[in-house]
């Protein structure tokens, strides 16, 4: 989590710099246009864009860098206003101290022309120019002398527009800095819902552990009082299991090769306990590029289980029909097995069974298709998932 809000705040701050690099060598672009057209290149405008954007720069540090993170994200939203206030009023201030300055250089310009004027078109060996020849009487020179009203528009109208660019960049750093700090909430939030569905997960894959170990106990248990041969062989097959159980579980995904030589392994242990001919286990699996696909642990073990604990007879003849395969990107799981008479099977009955509901829904949402079916005789699972 730490290193994605590094990561998220570097790519914030790659972006700030990508912009203020953009904006600095625009008018470096502009003069290089002006250079292929002939018109030459010329550095004074550049140095003037430069030098205006010092002020924007230092307002956006203290605006991006302290006034963000030490009021408006902590909702002392009054503060962080009246410190933006302050800060355009000082750079309005700043802006019509240049503005007076631009006036001043305009008064002694207009002066300079004036005197450059009078000082061209006197008449000759004449100390002072006569009255009709005065440049007052041309109008494209005629500019406001030193004590006529000067054109406050012409300096007005950069001052506000320069105030409403600082706003403007204010602005646009706020929303910039809220769209990362949300995408990195919503991270967060994503997260915590991942590390919490996990815990979820190992819970209920721990819950499986000594669910399946108690059923398979109580086999051998009961095969000890009729053949302690197969009892040991039992027990053989029992550590194999329970070491997939112990080691697999612990992963997000085993494969589905994996997967069905660990069901096979548990049929095969359960048919030791029943008369072949009383009993009948049918397992179809195929194996066919099964190392290559992958699926959680103990996913089908619970509905086996299940067929085994309520399908069984010893009086009639029974069957569990098992099928498991991989077809068009998706798996199948098929498990059928006969009701004995005066059983019934719960559809949604065990701890078993709702631990594997509970997790189809934290690791596939809807993309998953769960069917469990009984009548009078038959009690049916059907169950397909993506491959991952």
């Amino acid at each position: 989590m730490t290193r994605r809000n590094t990561n998220s705040d570097r790519n914030e701050n790659i972006l700030y710099l990508t912009v203020w690099v953009v904006i600095a060598l625009l008018p470096v672009v502009l003069e290089l246009w002006e250079l292929i057209n002939n018109h030459g290149f010329t550095w004074k405008f550049v140095h003037r864009w430069w030098v205006g954007m010092i002020p924007l720069a230092i307002i956006f540090l203290v605006h991006n860098y302290l006034l963000i993170p030490k009021l408006m994200k902590r909702g002392k939203m009054k503060g962080y206003c009246l410190s933006l206030l302050v800060i355009l009023s000082l750079y309005g201030g700043l802006q019509q101290v240049a503005v007076q300055q631009m006036r001043r250089e305009f008064r002694e310009r207009i002066m300079e022309q004036r005197q450059r004027f009078e000082m061209n078109d006197a008449p000759p060996m004449r100390p002072e120019p006569a009255p009709e020849m005065r440049p007052d009487r041309n109008p494209q020179i005629r500019p406001q002398g030193p004590g006529g009203p000067m054109p406050s528009r012409m300096f007005l109208f950069p001052l506000l527009f320069k105030i409403m660019l600082a706003a403007l960049t204010l602005g646009i750093n706020v929303a910039i800095s809220l769209s990362f700090t949300y995408n990195r909430e919503q991270a967060k939030r994503e997260e915590l819902l991942k590390n919490r569905l996990q815990e979820e997960l190992k819970y209920l894959k721990q819950q499986i552990s000594p669910h399946f170990l108690m059923n398979v106990l109580n086999n051998i248990h009961e095969m000890t009082e009729e053949n302690i041969k197969e009892a040991q062989d039992m027990i053989l097959e029992l550590s194999y299991l329970m070491r997939y159980v112990l080691y697999e579980s612990e992963n997000a995904m085993t494969t589905l090769a994996a997967e069905s030589r660990f069901i096979s392994s548990y049929v095969a242990l359960m048919k030791r306990r029943y008369v072949e001919g009383i009993v009948k286990v049918s397992l179809d699996i195929h194996n066919k590029a099964s190392e290559n696909i992958t699926l959680p642990p103990l996913l089908f073990i619970s509905f086996i289980e299940n067929a085994f604990k309520h399908g069984v007879s010893y009086n009639n003849e029974t069957h569990i029909d098992i099928k498991l395969n991989e077809e068009n990107g998706r798996i199948m799981f098929i498990c059928d097995n006969t009701i004995p008479q005066k059983k019934s099977v719960a559809k949604e009955g065990g701890v078993g069974l709702s631990n594997v509901r509970r997790r189809l829904d934290l690791l596939y949402g809807e993309d998953y298709s769960l069917d469990i079916n009984q009548d009078e005789h038959t009690h049916s699972v059907k169950l397909i998932i993506p491959c991952r």
